[in-house]
This record gives C-alpha cells, structure tokens and sequence, in this order.
C-alpha cells in the first residue's frame, strides 16, 4: 500500500523531527547539566515549530479557496455565454480556459485538458468538485451542474441562476463582514486591556505576595510559599511534574528576570495566559469578520506578536518582572 503525502503533511513531518531534535536536546542537557531551562525552551520553540507552518499553510489554503470562490461566477457567465452561442458544455470549458480566473484558471485549464483528451465530462466535473471539496459552496455548485447536464436540462439557464446566486452569496458576505468587523476590532482591545489588567496585578499584588513570601509567621508556612514562587523546589530538578516550570524558568530566562524570584512566576504565568487569549482571541476574530476559524490564524499571529512585544517592553521599562 502506497501513502502518498501532500505538501503539508510533509512539512508536518519535517516540523515534528525538528522538534523531536530539540527535545531530545533538551532532555539531553538537563539530565548532564540539572538545569531545566533548557527544556521548557526546547518545548516552547517545538509547539510554534508544529503549530505555526501549519497555521500559515492552512490560511493560505483558505485564501486559495476564497478568491476562487469569488471567480467563479464569471466563470459560470462566460460558460453561460458560450452556451447560447452554440457551444456544447464540454466545449465552452475549453473556450474559456484561456481566461484569466486567477488561482481558479488553474482547475478551468485541467478540465480543459481532460477533455480534449476525450475524458467524460461527468468525471471531469466529478474530479473537480474533489479538488475543491473543501469549498462546500462551489461542491454544491458543481454538483447541480452535474445532474443538471445528467438530466437533459437548459444548461445555460441553470449556470446563469447558478452565478447570480453566487453573486448576491458574496454581496451577503461582504456586507456581513463590514457589520461585524467593529467586533473582530474589539477583540484586540481586549487584549490589551487584558495586559493593562497583568501590569496593574504586577504593580499592585506582586509587591504584597514578594513581601508575605519573605516574612515569617506561626503556623503559616503554606501560605508563604505559596505567596512566593511555588516552582523553586523545581529548580535544578527534572521530572514531569516540574515541567510547566521548566517552561517557567525557560520564559524568564528569555527575559532576563531573575528565575528563582516570586516576580519570575507572575511573569511567566501572565505571559503563556495572554499568549492563549491573543491565539484564541484571534481565532474567534476569524470566525466572527470571515466566518471560519482558519481565517483568524493572521488575527492570531498579529495579536501573539503584539503580547510578545509588550511583554518584552514592559519588563525592559520595569514594569513588570521586576
């Protein structure tokens, strides 16, 4: 049996095998060093490696699909026309083929090229309607097309339905997107609110945890260590409970804060909570303005890089982490 791999899985493949080298690096120096550092690196530069081309590849995948989607009703017009002009269906693809549809010309020219090797033009269709399954309205289009041309019918007049239902589909979309777009904005304003709320905790609350973590009391033990930084017993250790403090330590270390502080704790902590709130934040954005969650990986992208850079300015202006 014969697995034969797409462009992504490939990419997915080399992606995974970078990652496993990193961890095993990782791994490979705590175990020789005892310091944990080098693993929650390894690990946090291994979840982008994975995740990141993947979310690229599948964005441009949707932006493929969505300027196809929107030629594809001149293409229905220009059959429509070749049609009346005469021209059976088989023939009006090939007619048009040399048309300029953008990314849709492509699969316009493999079905002209499919049927002037005589293929069926059911197959034909039937083909194309796989290749860009992922686009359930042009699957639905190209399948009324089908039994349209299967049962006998007015195939001109079918194709010009066809293409102004299209048409007013993406008049629709478009003028949804520009209602909700007010929401996709909000979406950044909460994240920045939400890393005004991490600096005023900072300013605030961190003073008064540093200074009931250095005091002492009666009976009171739990509570002071867990006012300070509950991962220094992980310090200089390897095991998996002290995992998501190796990613703690590996974060701090990226920002020059002291590891074993009460501060190096709050930081990390606040800093892998707004970098889940800007992914997801993101990816709602896509889901509410385009209508799919895969549109939202740019919103994601923009919003991780804007935390990643108010986070590494903050602590540089002492503002947090300190």
């Amino acid at each position: 049996m014969i697995i034969k791999l797409t462009k992504k899985m490939k990419i997915l493949l080399i992606c995974i095998l970078i990652s496993s080298f990193l961890i095993f690096i990782g791994i490979y120096d705590t175990i020789t060093s005892e310091k944990t550092g080098v693993l929650g690196t390894s690990i946090i530069l291994s979840v982008f490696i994975i995740i990141g081309p993947q979310l690229i590849l599948n964005y441009i995948d949707f932006k493929k699909i969505r300027e196809i989607e929107f030629n594809f009703p001149n293409f229905l017009r220009d059959l429509v026309e070749a049609s009346r002009a005469g021209l059976p269906l088989h023939k009006a693809i090939i007619f048009v083929s040399n048309t300029d549809y953008g990314p849709l010309s492509v699969e316009v020219k493999k079905m002209a090229h499919q049927l002037s090797w005589n293929v069926n033009i059911i197959k034909v269709l039937e083909q194309a309607k796989e290749r860009l399954s992922k686009s359930k309205t042009l699957a639905r289009v190209i399948r009324v097309m089908i039994e349209t041309y299967k049962s006998g019918g007015s195939v001109d007049t079918t194709l010009d339905s066809l293409s102004k239902a299209l048409t007013n589909l993406q008049d629709t979309e478009r003028d949804r997107k520009a209602i909700l777009g007010q929401y996709v904005i909000s979406m950044y304003v909460v994240s920045i609110i939400f890393m005004g709320v991490v600096v005023a905790i900072n300013r605030l609350m961190i003073p008064i945890f540093e200074s009931m973590s250095g005091g002492s009391s009666a009976g009171g033990g739990q509570i002071i260590s867990f006012m300070g930084n509950p991962c220094v017993t992980c310090f200089g250790r390897f095991s998996i409970q002290c995992l998501p403090c190796s990613i703690y330590f590996s974060i701090c270390s990226m920002f020059g804060v002291e590891v074993t502080g009460t501060s190096c704790y709050f930081l990390a902590l606040f800093f892998c909570v707004s970098m889940v709130q800007s992914i997801a934040g993101g990816l709602v954005a896509g889901q509410i303005g385009e209508g799919s969650v895969i549109a939202g990986a740019k919103h994601s992208l923009i919003l991780a890089c804007i935390t990643f850079g108010a986070f590494f300015i903050l602590v540089t202006l002492g503002f947090i982490g300190r």
